[in-house]
């Protein structure tokens, strides 16, 4: 089990300076490579000029995806390039390949993350695309260092906070899915970690149905991004994601294969957390009421998914990852189940 060495949240340039520098003076890297986009590497000039200027000799590697060709180019330029230290800069596709290569090359990870859009920023969890319709979850290690600054994340699209928000609400229905289960669970069962899962769901979970999303506080961000790390290493005490991942992701998974919807993942996770809530009887008006407050979504048509056609997903949703058992197998539902729960949430 490995978690963050380092875990700066800062508020400001010098802030993020100061806690870079810090890590530099510890560790002592030799060679950096710093993994970013092009948008990121625009936005966030001043970070590049003092990382890039320092003394430590460091490289800039330019990814636009998180699929094997982007996988592959970032391991070759590890290995050619003899790095010791690598920091991904940008969103989760970004930190996914960087975190993944520098686990496979077995050098230390820095994530800097530019948007608080899911828990990947401090998980030992890697997506990586497969296919137009497909990724895939693979293993990899916690980043050994986060550092996070509020400005940057708070100046990103509402939208990528409204997915962090609803990315770490699902950690409440995930544990109650592995505390619930845990017999019937191939996976182990981890108290601590879906303890911690399920604590850092609840700096959010309901007292943010009352913020203003386009005006989020600092302290607002704070909580968010605390609990989107300490979600990140309730996963890596249990050595799985099951703390943090269960009905309501499975959800989610069938609806990125089966109709690719142009949302973000915490999205989609949202209207997991809702059917989860009514299945499981618990929290269905307050989910409802916190999404619908904050803009998320609570039915398959506010993504442009029809009642008809979500209802394949609901079932496929069930298939996915058959050694995690949730309330989906549980319920062992069909497609008049699935309508009849849908006619429910409606009514709600």
């Amino acid at each position: 089990m490995k978690i963050p060495q380092y875990i700066y949240i800062t508020e400001n340039k010098k802030e993020t300076k100061e806690a870079f520098e810090c890590i530099f003076q510890s560790e002592q890297p030799e060679k950096l490579l710093i993994v970013t986009s092009g948008a990121s590497a625009r936005k966030l000039k001043w970070l590049f000029g003092f990382l890039l200027s320092n003394r430590i000799k460091a490289e800039k590697l330019l990814i636009e995806r998180s699929d094997k060709r982007a996988l592959e180019k970032t391991l070759e330029k590890i290995k050619k390039g003899s790095f010791d230290f690598c920091i991904g800069i940008g969103g989760g596709k970004i930190l996914d390949i960087a975190k993944y290569a520098s686990y496979v090359e077995k050098i230390k990870f820095v994530s800097f993350p530019t948007l608080l859009s899911h828990d990947g920023i401090a998980s030992p969890v890697a997506v990586i695309r497969d296919g137009k319709h497909w990724s895939e979850s693979r293993t990899a290690e916690s980043p050994f260092a986060v550092i996070i600054d509020l400005k940057t994340v708070g100046d990103a699209a509402t939208a990528s906070l409204l997915s962090g928000i609803g990315d770490l609400v699902a950690n409440l229905f995930a544990s109650m899915d592995a505390e619930v289960y845990k017999k019937k669970n191939k996976e182990e069962y981890n108290a601590l970690a879906t303890g911690i899962a399920h604590s850092a769901s609840l700096l959010v979970f309901p007292d943010f149905s009352k913020i203003s999303i386009n005006k989020i506080s600092k302290n607002e961000l704070r909580h968010l991004a605390w609990g989107l790390i300490l979600s990140g290493i309730a996963m890596s005490i249990a050595g799985n994601s099951k703390p943090a991942s269960g009905a309501e992701h499975k959800i989610s998974h069938a609806i990125d294969y089966l109709f690719s919807p142009s949302v973000s993942h915490g999205f989609t996770v949202s209207i997991g957390n809702v059917i989860s809530a009514f299945l499981h009887q618990k929290f269905r008006q307050e989910i409802v009421e916190f999404n619908l407050s904050l803009g998320l979504p609570v039915l398959c048509e506010d993504i442009g998914i029809k009642k008809e056609k979500f209802v394949d997903a609901v079932l496929y949703a069930g298939k996915i990852r058959p050694d995690r058992y949730t309330i989906l197998e549980e319920k062992k539902l069909t497609k008049k189940g699935v309508l009849k729960l849908l006619d429910k949430i409606e009514e709600t």
